[in-house]
């Protein structure tokens, strides 16, 4: 292998926001899609070609699965649930303690 070819860091961002390294061959042409421009440490960087800049891309919300929603509103009916009991726990005992 020879030495003497110094070695350049490139990098690929990707969509929606992310990157990968490569290497190329100094003199090598810069192979398409990716950029000099090493990104800084930030949050879902993303990078823009028109600027030469890298930026944190904004969050996406998530939407649920179906599964996730139906998961969630038992947890929901569940803690009413509870409520329910324990409010009925409590006036059961006052009415005890009214009995006794």
């Amino acid at each position: 292998m020879d030495n003497s070819v110094k070695r350049i860091m490139a990098w690929f961002p990707l969509k929606p926001y992310g990157f990968y390294v490569t290497y190329i061959d100094e003199g090598e042409d810069l192979p398409e899609g990716a950029t000099l421009v090493q990104p800084p440490m930030i949050p879902r960087p993303t990078f823009d070609f028109d600027t030469q800049e890298w930026t944190s891309a904004p969050e996406t919300p998530i939407e649920p699965s179906d599964m996730q929603k139906i998961v969630m509103q038992q947890a929901k009916t569940i803690v009413q649930m509870q409520s329910v009991m324990m409010q009925q726990n409590k006036d059961i005992a006052e009415l005890k303690g009214a009995n006794a």
